[in-house]
């Protein structure tokens, strides 16, 4: 889809819903919010390659948020841009579109469908920042799900969720596993493929505030590339959600996946999830997770993928904020017995809100990857400045 035609198509959508409905003269139905966000960048690696030269770059993404409530069902398009130029390095000047319509029904209670699609720039590389601008392709995502959630006696709940996608993107040059464990680069490759998404949910009360939780899911892709095969990856992972402090919030679950290969051995793994949220009276927040779970990028090859994170976040009044964040993750997949990709970073960020509209926020990030598999090392230094608007 070019972005002209998801322009129209989502324009045509909310056009479609206020002639559609029979309350025309409810204004609240009907939202618009119109917004404009510009952001000064000072990088040290823009390539991401470990090269000598740095860029001054600055990006201008004007957006406009519609959206249209009716008793069943609800609409809403997100239209913008992302432009962005570099001082002195035109190679790396980039325009992306940014187009997202969606809509929800619900059939009858508990049983709803969401069909969105989702014209927009996404990260080539997992160890690598996903908003640089030389990790980026413009693509094109079309999802139709449908959910059903129901409360059963004693306050069991159940919920179902299967998820189709399409999706294409612009040719990039990647670089694939192979079936002998090494490395293949292809100049032009084409990430178009489908999938299919099933989740199972079954939560049942534990104690005050909390509950226990099982839950299985499987995951399927199939590429148009020969070259990429298809694969899954199924997961079944017992859990606990607890809120029995009032200022504590954790959630942790632990299990077993695998990843099937049409043409390789299977990766069998201990898979988990856990995140704690901590609130202090002072205004202090206190976040931490780590996971063990499957991944997989745009072209195709699956990892898996072990993270942890630990945040902190402190409100000064209503209208200045100062967050931080460290992070590590390691890739790895056994069933090419490739090296493990290692990387990390730091993220320092302060927020003030000039007015109910605008806001101007400074981050700092260093970001380094340096594990085995060498070819993608790098070491970034960023700052940025941004200005954001929203009516």
């Amino acid at each position: 889809m070019r972005f002209r035609d998801a322009i129209a198509a989502s324009i045509a959508l909310l056009l479609w819903c206020g002639s559609a409905s029979g309350d025309e003269d409810d204004p609240k139905r009907f939202s618009w919010h119109p917004s404009l966000t510009l952001t000064t960048v000072a990088d040290d690696d823009p390539n991401l390659d470990r090269g000598k030269g740095g860029a001054v770059g600055l990006w201008f993404a004007p957006n406009l948020e519609l959206g249209y409530r009716a008793d069943a069902y609800e609409l809403s398009a997100d239209i913008g841009a992302d432009v962005r130029r570099y001082f002195g390095e035109n190679g790396l000047s980039e325009e992306f579109g940014r187009v997202r319509a969606s809509g929800e029904v619900g059939l009858y209670p508990g049983l709803t469908v969401r069909l969105e699609d989702a014209f927009v720039p996404v990260p080539e590389r997992i160890a690598a920042p996903a908003d640089e601008t030389s990790n980026l392709i413009q693509a094109n995502q079309l999802d139709l799900e449908m959910r059903y959630w129901r409360e059963l006696a004693k306050k069991r709940e159940i919920l179902f969720a299967l998820r189709g996608t399409y999706f294409t993107g612009e040719d990039f040059a990647a670089i694939l596993l192979t079936d002998g464990g090494g490395l293949f680069g292809q100049k032009h490759f084409d990430p178009e493929h489908v999938e299919a998404e099933l989740v199972a949910e079954f939560q049942s009360p534990l104690a005050e505030r909390s509950a226990w939780y099982i839950r299985g899911t499987g995951h399927y892709r199939s590429f148009e590339e020969t070259i990429v095969p298809d694969h899954a990856d199924l997961a079944a992972m017992l859990g606990v959600r607890s809120r029995w402090f009032h200022n504590v919030e954790l959630d942790v679950a632990a299990g077993w996946g695998v990843i099937q290969f049409e043409s390789r051995d299977d990766v069998q793994r201990f898979v988990g999830e856990g995140s704690l949220r901590f609130r202090q009276s002072n205004g202090w927040t206190w976040t931490a997770s780590a996971a063990n779970r499957f991944v997989a990028d745009v072209s195709g090859n699956n990892f898996v993928e072990t993270t942890g994170r630990l945040g902190i976040e402190k409100f000064f009044g209503d209208d200045t904020r100062l967050s931080g964040a460290v992070f590590i993750s390691r890739l790895e997949n056994d069933a090419w017995e490739t090296d493990s990709n290692l990387f990390g970073g730091v993220e320092i960020r302060g927020s003030h809100r000039l007015d109910r509209h605008t806001e101007i926020s400074l981050t700092y990030r260093f970001w380094q990857n340096a594990g085995d598999y060498s070819a993608d090392d790098f070491d970034q230094h960023r700052l940025a400045l941004e200005l954001v608007y929203r009516h």
